[in-house]
């Protein structure tokens, strides 16, 4: 595993994809991964410091901090066989404590936001351990939209967010 940044957003012209390169700090390997192309948006915005996710990303760190925890890295792990995917450590104290899957393009606007570091992990199927395939079952579908939602939604007379 790699720490590695984004150095690249661009549509490949002949196939038409959207290609997010990552650079390792390192060696100054290069990978690319294709993105949705209707979410790569999403980068392009946080890049410019546009991206009308900012407000619910400092919500949802502000949550986990005052439940005793903060986010640590995230890994985007390249494998042979099942492909790209992400997930963002949850720690307590110097400790993990839980891995949370989710997209890729979230994942990484809300890493590149909040300053997280980004790992790249190229796996072989032999590499993969019951620790790594618990953590990916612990899978949390559009990552922050809808945990926020459950959070700010929840109680009788709950106030809307950002709400004076």
């Amino acid at each position: 595993m790699e720490r590695a940044s984004v150095t690249r957003l661009y549509k490949d012209s002949p196939s038409q994809k959207t290609i997010m390169l990552l650079e390792t700090k390192a060696n100054g390997e290069r990978f690319k991964v294709t993105l949705p192309s209707q979410k790569a948006g999403i980068l392009a915005l946080e890049g410019h410091g546009l991206n009308d996710r900012c407000p619910l990303y400092r919500v949802l760190s502000e949550c986990v901090r005052e439940l005793g925890g903060a986010f640590g890295s995230v890994v985007i792990r390249l494998d042979e066989v099942e492909g790209v995917s992400g997930r963002i450590a949850v720690s307590r104290g110097e400790q993990i404590v839980s891995w949370i899957s989710g997209d890729v393009v979230e994942l990484v606007a809300f890493a590149l936001h909040v300053q997280l570091p980004i790992y790249v992990s190229k796996e072989h199927p032999s590499d993969r351990d019951d620790e790594t395939a618990l953590a990916e079952s612990m899978s949390l579908p559009s990552v922050f939209e809808e945990a926020l939602s459950d959070i700010l939604d929840s109680g009788p007379g709950a106030s809307p967010p950002f709400s004076d």
